[in-house]
């Protein structure tokens, strides 16, 4: 039997606390300090849960040991904290420094092993793995800073599972993700459709997006259900680009830009021609005047506000939005930057700042952010983007789990929409999984787009494009309407079958047995290595 497996349900070999006040050298044998504070490593029949209790001071990380025999183990990979980016959630050989959020899956040349923390945690959680053993960090801060527990905190509850020897990788990671997530939230229907901001790029009107629609509805002619047109960032009334500092696309979300009327007229319209109205918007950006203590402490680099979902002003708000943007007739609504507007940076970026209710981990703050958002949606399909993967599990129905895609250069949609089928043991055990749009300009191949919005509706995932109106060629139109047609009906069942060890997935087996490959690199050749995000 291969040394790949360490069984987690048992008590760690150790445990470390930071605190506010610990020192650079706090993990140095010498350098550590009395451990004021304690927690519970909680083992049930399936998963142990980590209770931390109140401690006199901050606490801003624990750190969980487990040793073992790793030494079998040639790959590894981890997940993202959110939308995935073409450096991160790579297969590697085992890397003891490489830090994996949430879960990690470790490949021995015959099974796949498993090992995480259940979605809906209050702690974010990190993995790293080497050849001696599994750590596990969690962090707890509030903003930047040690949280103040009020009572015991239940941080994470930990699963793991041991790879079957006849199973593919592919099924092991699939029934580790029900393992982790045991109740997701799935829409009733398939969502697919356009979405115009990777044409548009926020220049829309209410024209623009009657026209979108009418062409839409043709692109989905032989669907068996009704498509969305989702409007993107450009609605809004207070907007401008000039870049750096004075970027802003927030709110108010109660008036519209001059090309729009009223927004409730646009989604009528929608409906009337035969499609679900869908919208964008910021809920954590504003250009009103709030309490200065209802400012978010993190470093925000764009102009006007960014808000703290702690105080109880900004839930009023964000629920406000909500409740009226679905009152106006959306049935999908798509919310965004939540991360950068609260963190800025990614959660183990340090800073000295806190929320405003710092008794709660930022991890709770965002978890409930989106809670409030979903049950302020009042049935309509939510979309996260720049949102949390293991947060929005079970919360939201459709998550955005790669980085933007580009209608400019499509070495970035390879890289930032097709390295995401790396994550699609998530999709129907987490959420629909949303690898984003398939951008149609004359700046990108319209052929390899289309394979790409087909890769996706085969494997069932959300099928969003963003096409200039009145541009596909008669044997395009007719290629999106299959591929429309397959989404349409829940996909095809296909999962890809060169996961294991490949970070662009380019071949799927479909369920009735048919196989769809796909070449991501003819497009340059290979790889583009000199471009900008416009060029």
């Amino acid at each position: 039997m291969k040394k790949s497996f360490i069984n987690l349900l048992r008590q760690p070999d150790s445990v470390l606390f930071q605190f506010d006040d610990s020192g650079v050298r706090f993990e140095e044998p010498d350098g550590r300090e009395e451990q004021n504070a304690r927690l519970d490593y909680v083992v049930g029949e399936n998963s142990a849960k980590v209770v931390i209790y109140p401690a006199e001071k901050g606490i801003k990380r624990v750190k969980l040991r487990w040793r073992g025999d790793m030494s079998d183990v040639i790959l590894t990979v981890g997940d993202e904290y959110e939308r995935s980016q073409w450096t991160n959630t790579l297969w590697t050989g085992l890397y003891p420094n490489k830090q994996m959020p949430w879960y990690f899956y470790a490949f021995d040349g015959e099974v796949l092993n498993s090992f995480g923390v259940k979605t809906g945690p209050s702690a974010f959680a990190i993995w790293q793995c080497d050849s001696s053993g599994i750590t596990l960090w969690l962090d707890v801060r509030s903003g930047g800073s040690g949280v103040m527990l009020k009572e015991p905190l239940t941080a994470v509850e930990v699963v793991c599972r041991e790879g079957k020897v006849g199973e593919t990788p592919y099924q092991s990671a699939v029934a580790f993700c029900k393992m982790m997530c045991e109740k997701p939230k799935l829409p009733q229907e398939p969502v697919f459709g356009v979405n115009n901001w990777y044409w548009a790029y926020g220049n829309i009107t209410h024209d623009s997006v009657m026209e979108e629609t009418k062409y839409l509805k043709e692109m989905c002619a032989d669907a068996v259900c009704n498509p969305y047109m989702v409007i993107d960032d450009g609605w809004q009334k207070v907007r401008y680009s000039a870049g750096g500092s004075r970027y802003f696309n927030g709110g108010p979300w109660d008036e519209v830009a001059k090309g729009f009327t009223s927004m409730e007229e646009t989604a009528l319209r929608i409906k009337e021609q035969g499609a679900k109205p869908g919208i964008w918007f910021r809920p954590l950006k504003t250009a009103l005047q709030v309490p200065q203590e209802a400012f978010s402490k993190s470093d925000s680099k764009s102009a006007g506000i960014s808000l703290d979902p702690t105080h109880p002003c900004v839930a009023e708000m964000v629920a406000t939005d909500v409740k009226r943007i679905r009152s106006w007739g959306y049935e999908l609504i798509k919310h965004d930057f939540t991360t950068m507007d609260v963190l800025t940076k990614m959660p183990m970026a340090d800073a000295n700042w806190k929320l405003y209710d710092n008794s709660i981990t930022s991890c709770q703050a965002l978890r409930r952010l989106y809670q409030l958002i979903q049950d302020s949606a009042d049935g309509a399909i939510v979309i996260g983007c720049n949102t949390m993967n293991h947060l929005a599990a079970g919360i939201h129905e459709v998550q955005r789990s790669g980085d933007d895609t580009s209608g400019n250069v499509f070495e970035i949609t390879r890289h930032s929409g097709v390295h995401t089928f790396v994550r699609m043991p998530q999709n129907k055990t987490f959420f629909i999984h949303d690898p984003d749009c398939a951008a149609f300009t004359d700046r990108v191949p319209h052929d390899i787009n289309l394979d790409f919005l087909e890769a996706s509706a085969i494997s069932g995932a959300a099928t969003l494009a963003s096409v200039v109106p009145n541009t596909l060629t008669n044997e395009e139109m007719a290629r999106i309407r299959k591929i429309y047609k397959i989404a349409s009906e829940g996909g095809a069942g296909a999962v890809p079958t060169d996961w294991l060890g490949n970070n662009e997935p380019s071949k799927f087996l479909c369920a009735d047995g048919k196989q769809v490959a796909f070449d991501w690199y003819r497009v340059y050749d290979g790889v583009r290595n000199f471009y900008k995000w416009d060029n």
